[in-house]
């Protein structure tokens, strides 16, 4: 009874977590964001005399940046980077360098930027109006070509400052510019406004705002403090708080920098962040630098299992282990484990199975299968080799022949007895011939 009450309990634990209840991968928790490592891992100098980089966004292939070339008509400067080490023919490539810039198009001050893979569109925060048709607007461009695809208006009564694409609900959250008190807005996934998170004007540590990125529950952005000596900050907000949670002061360990300005920010991987810096060193060479950094990060690792049991699903920090353990219900043996749909030898890991360094989400599934009677073959009298016997069958057998065996030693005895009665007999009557005589 107690053996059932545990496997309906087992039963139950698994419908909840399979039908939506599951954990899903996150960054760990509002004090992930304190005393990060930021790692160097690209710098060019900047091309226009006056030129800044303002906004960066990955796709699945590059890193792509626009640099604005001053407040005016002139075109601006757009760069896609290798984000891999392969190109998108999986040609071997120097990650982070140079892929390919066009130099064709005005996006105004071109202050934020964001990709969606399902529209393979880039759309792109103007936060200026020097047209004033571009009052309210977003720009789209094309990631493959780095072109100009068209626009769509959000409002006539502000400018974007920045914009995300959150890919788990379809949906943008947008910055507004100052007109807008620096809110926070949520559109649906056709730019319509369907939540307003509340205004942050007040939360600045400097007196504007950069481009933001968006993961899970976190908006992340920069403010603006260039200038004001009181070094860089990261602003970190929540959507559900609609509160800001935290507001870290960076260290990039500059050596050598006399200017520097932190301007966007994109997720390049879970919990992995790319940062565009403008720096302007002491021989006054002004430059653009990408500095990585990996925010603490759960990932989710889903176990399921058939014809037995397993160790309950759960999350773990990135590089981290997590030791996955099974056991078989009775007159069951392991007969797959199948590792983010990859077969394991499943003779190398009958007691269970270890995820080690890991970096992904992870999906063990856990197979067992009845028990099946081994095959032993027979010979007949003849020497050769007769029908299989199954080993139900085999021990039907033995049984049988354990009978005749135990019979035949009956007769055996029975045959002996008789045989030492007739022998008593017959040495009886000789013995009394003998006394006769």
């Amino acid at each position: 009874m107690k053996d059932k009450l545990i496997k309906g309990f087992l039963a139950l634990a698994a419908l909840l977590t399979f039908s939506g209840m599951e954990c899903k991968a996150e960054i760990a928790g509002d004090d992930a964001f304190s005393n990060l490592t930021w790692e160097q891992v690209y710098e060019e100098n900047l091309i226009g005399s006056v030129g800044v980089v303002q906004s960066i966004c990955a796709t699945d292939d590059y890193i792509i940046c626009i640099e604005n070339t001053g407040e005016n008509q002139d075109p601006d400067v757009v760069s896609a980077y290798y984000k891999n080490d392969v190109d998108p023919d999986g040609n071997p490539v120097e990650q982070y360098s140079l892929a390919k810039r066009v130099n064709d198009m005005n996006w105004e001050h071109g202050n934020g930027m964001a990709y969606n893979p399902e529209k393979n569109e880039i759309y792109v925060a103007l936060y200026t109006d020097i047209d004033p048709e571009n009052r309210g607007c977003l720009f789209v461009m094309d990631p493959d070509t780095l072109g100009y695809k068209g626009k769509i208006k959000i409002s006539d009564d502000y400018n974007i400052l920045g914009i995300d694409y959150k890919e788990d609900t379809d949906q943008y959250v947008i910055q507004t510019n100052i007109e807008g008190g620096y809110s926070f807005k949520i559109l649906n996934s056709d730019f319509q406004i369907v939540e307003d998170l509340g205004q942050y004007a007040d939360t600045a540590k400097g007196n504007n705002f950069q481009d933001l990125a968006v993961s899970g529950d976190y908006i992340i952005n920069f403010p603006l403090t260039l200038n004001l000596g009181i070094g860089d900050f990261m602003h970190v907000y929540s959507i559900s708080k609609k509160t800001m949670i935290a507001d870290p002061q960076l260290n990039f360990n500059f050596k050598d920098i006399s200017e520097d300005e932190p301007e966007s920010i994109c997720e390049i991987e879970p919990g992995v962040f790319l940062v565009a810096v403008n720096v302007t060193n002491t021989a006054g060479e002004r430059k653009i630098r990408f500095y990585k950094t990996e925010i603490p990060y759960y990932f989710q690792v889903t176990v399921r299992g058939e014809n037995g049991t397993v160790c309950e699903s759960g999350k773990v920090l990135r590089g981290e282990s997590f030791p996955v353990t099974y056991q078989p219900e009775d007159g069951y043996e392991l007969s797959s484990l199948m590792v983010n749909g990859a077969e394991e030898d499943i003779e190398k890991y009958q007691e269970g199975y270890t995820l080690n360094n890991i970096r992904q989400d992870c999906e063990i599934q856990v197979s067992f299968s009845k028990i099946q009677p081994v095959a032993v073959v027979s010979k007949g009298h003849s020497g050769r080799i007769g029908r299989s016997i199954s080993v139900p069958a085999l021990a039907g057998s033995a049984a049988a022949a354990c009978m005749i065996m135990g019979f035949g030693f009956f007769l055996f005895h029975i045959r002996m007895e008789r045989k030492r009665k007739l022998s008593y007999a017959r040495e009886l009557r000789r013995q009394i011939i003998l006394d006769m005589a």
